[in-house]
């Protein structure tokens, strides 16, 4: 209609001129059309036509909320010699809201106005933020339209900062800290509350370092147990150059450690369990290693010697399951057996091989009478010991670092992660089989896992950087709270 309008003058003004043997000095202002509106913003066309030679002062428009332009916003282009069109904009208007816009000019003390034409500022959407779960100081992106300079974002009741806004239509902000773990996402654009109908989720988990341990050694190859008695820490060889030959105890309600009389000869990289110890290599020259065989149960702070292992044992995975014993692959002899040590008879069988060869470089899980192992690809493989069948059922998000990794389960929860060289723990939820990442543990960036407990509902983690970082460095206990916030 606005530009028919502009037509139908124009055809008027050109036919008067044909019709006139004298032609006729005409100048016409019109308020053409609104080019561009947003919430805040809007782009006006005017255009001047004339057949005589004009210069004013100057020309642009005037918005107003009212038609009679009480107090209008002056949009100034400044002077203009000769006809043609001109484009107005401002910002800085209310969303949704009713407006009247004017060309003007300024013929040197004479104020001359186009036709008034209606215009309508937009009102605010949301459509969309990512990512839906993160950490404080995070990155966010909150995509819709219409967004004012003034705009505003809340989580909870705490505001965002927002440090840049694309084309009116992206946000980009730093996730403030909040109350709770999740939280309604707000966005405030001048007089309006847009709220999303998701939340978003703060990634949680807090860590205390609680001790250390008791001497100042690097332990590597480590044996590390839990039992009545406490968290139990020990062998393996210090700093890879000579064995380590005690066990160090933690009690967690004194926060002391003890030490632990054990009667059998040094070793590195040997099995342990709750009621079991034994193998692992008995010198410290690789290629080939000697093999240890000895072979303990644990009762309490004691232990039983019982006939040696039949078969070779280096990096073993080794879990308790239904009263029995199992063990699994290692880096010496057949790197896929699987064999079982009935507790009751006392005897060793041979169980079908895996499908994969696993060692303790794996990190592994025992969940209702299944085994769960992340093999070097990632995938996570799942062993029903019922039924002794093999499956993979998922995939591990995280990094694997260097291998070595923790896996620990907490109720219907695993948490993974933590291998040599990355700080990484993720949350797998053994119902829905989903992960989530928690808060990184502190410390330095090449650090490996010594031991990992779980007592009470709690993560105990004992960490010390790799030998490849050289110093004096303690290992440190820390406490980790999955749902610490």
């Amino acid at each position: 209609m606005r530009k028919l309008l502009s037509l139908s003058l124009l055809f008027m003004l050109f036919l008067g001129w044909a019709c006139t043997e004298d032609e006729t000095e005409t100048t016409v202002l019109v308020t053409e059309e609104v080019l561009y509106a947003s919430g805040e913003n809007v782009r006006l066309l005017g255009r001047l036509i004339t057949n005589q030679t004009i210069t004013v002062n100057d020309h642009g428009f005037y918005i107003s909320e009212d038609e009679g332009f009480s107090s209008p916003i002056i949009i100034s282009l400044g002077a203009k010699d000769g006809p043609g069109r001109f484009i107005g904009e401002t910002n800085g208007l209310l969303n949704s809201k009713t407006y009247f816009a004017k060309a003007y000019m300024d013929l040197g003390g004479e104020i001359q106005f186009g036709n008034i034409i209606e215009l309508n500022t937009l009102s605010p959407i949301i459509e969309s933020f990512s990512p839906a779960f993160g950490i404080v100081g995070g990155e966010m992106v909150i995509l819709g339209k219409n967004f004012t300079e003034d705009t505003r974002v809340f989580f909870g009741d705490s505001e965002a900062t927002v440090t840049a806004i694309d084309f009116e239509s992206r946000l980009h902000l730093i996730i403030p800290e909040a109350a709770d773990v999740k939280v309604p996402v707000k966005v405030v654009v001048q007089d309006k509350t847009l709220e999303f109908s998701s939340s978003f989720e703060y990634q949680i988990g807090t860590y205390e370092l609680i001790n250390k341990f008791p001497e100042s050694v690097r332990l590597y190859g480590n044996v590390f147990f839990q039992n009545e008695g406490g968290l139990n820490v020990g062998l393996g060889t210090i700093s890879k150059n000579n064995f380590y030959t005690k066990i160090q105890q933690y009690e967690i309600g004194s926060n002391s450690w003890r030490e632990i009389n054990f009667p059998g000869t040094p070793r590195a990289y040997a099995i342990s369990t709750k009621n079991y110890l034994g193998g692992g290599t008995a010198d410290l020259i690789p290629n080939p290693y000697d093999i240890n065989f000895s072979f303990y149960k644990i009762n309490g702070n004691s232990f039983e010697r019982l006939p040696d292992l039949p078969f070779a044992s280096r990096e073993s995975i080794a879990f308790e399951n239904g009263g029995n014993l199992y063990v699994l692959g290692g880096k010496e002899g057949n790197t896929s057996a699987f064999r079982k040590f009935d507790t009751s008879s006392k005897t060793w069988s041979e169980l079908p091989d895996s499908p994969k060869a696993f060692s303790t470089e794996n990190a592994f899980f025992v969940y209702q009478n299944k085994l769960f192992i992340i093999d070097n690809e990632s995938t996570l493989w799942e062993y029903s010991i019922s039924t002794g069948t093999w499956a993979t059922v998922s995939t591990y998000p995280g990094s694997l670092g260097q291998g070595y990794g923790m896996g620990q389960v907490i109720g219907d929860k695993a948490y993974v992660g933590l291998y040599q060289r990355n700080s990484e723990i993720w949350e797998l939820d053994l119902n829905s089989m989903t992960w989530k990442s928690k808060n990184r543990i502190p410390g330095l960036a090449q650090e490996i896992t010594v031991a990992h407990f779980e007592k009470d509902g709690f993560l105990y983690i004992m960490r010390m950087p790799d030998i490849t970082i050289a110093g004096s460095f303690p290992m440190n206990l820390y406490k980790f709270d999955p749902n610490g916030f």
